[in-house]
């Protein structure tokens, strides 16, 4: 069950990923085994404004992608559909790279078949930026989930992918640990909360 979670024009996301692509499966608040999962994506203009804040587009393109989806609705609406899909195929596939299914590397493959040929470099606000042949802008803050998500499968990284310990939040996160010892997503959220708890579990005990 799905329950909605603040606008990102609210709550801007915490990005404790590590990488796009895993801050963009964290989109989803609480993936663990939890009777309500919070929903960040709830609508295509949050879906642009998390690309505003991540750096995919900035602020005026969040606009256009908005003002893009308000003229075509339908097509918005498939676009998160597909986006949402993505991030389920995403999920499983980076917590587990050894064993993909055939039916998420399609999800991705479908999504990186119709990302732009990248041709190039340009000058761009904060250094440099692809140049990319035209193609739907609608799927625009999807193609560098993608691209990063097939980066971090062929670099062999994904096996640096880790999952909070907390069993409610699960948020994944790359563990750039020597010995591969992150635990929480956040030690200020979640290893604090675990802390607490600890705390109050031994003082009912005594």
């Amino acid at each position: 069950m799905q329950t909605q979670a603040p606008s990102y024009a609210v709550r801007p996301p915490k990005r404790l990923g590590g990488s796009l692509s895993l801050d963009f499966i964290n989109t989803e608040m609480w993936r663990g085994d939890v009777p309500q999962r919070g929903e960040r994506l709830t609508g295509y203009g949050e879906l642009a404004l998390w690309a505003g804040h991540v750096g995919i587009v900035d602020r005026a393109g969040a606009r256009r992608l908005a003002q893009e989806a308000a003229e075509r609705p339908e097509a918005a609406a498939a676009v998160l559909a597909t986006a949402l899909r993505l991030r389920a195929a995403l999920g499983r596939i980076l917590t587990a790279p050894a064993a993909p299914s055939a039916e998420d590397l399609a999800v991705l493959n479908a999504v990186l078949a119709r990302a732009p040929t990248r041709t190039g470099l340009a000058p761009a606000n904060s250094g440099f930026a692809w140049t990319v042949t035209e193609t739907d802008p609608l799927e625009q803050p999807l193609w560098p989930v993608v691209w990063d998500a097939a980066e971090l499968l062929v670099s062999g990284r994904a096996e640096r992918v880790g999952s909070c310990s907390d069993p409610d939040c699960a948020w994944v996160f790359l563990d750039t640990s020597r010995n591969l010892s992150r635990r929480w997503c956040s030690m200020a959220d979640c290893g604090n909360r675990h802390k607490a708890r600890r705390h109050y579990e031994r003082s009912r005990a005594t």
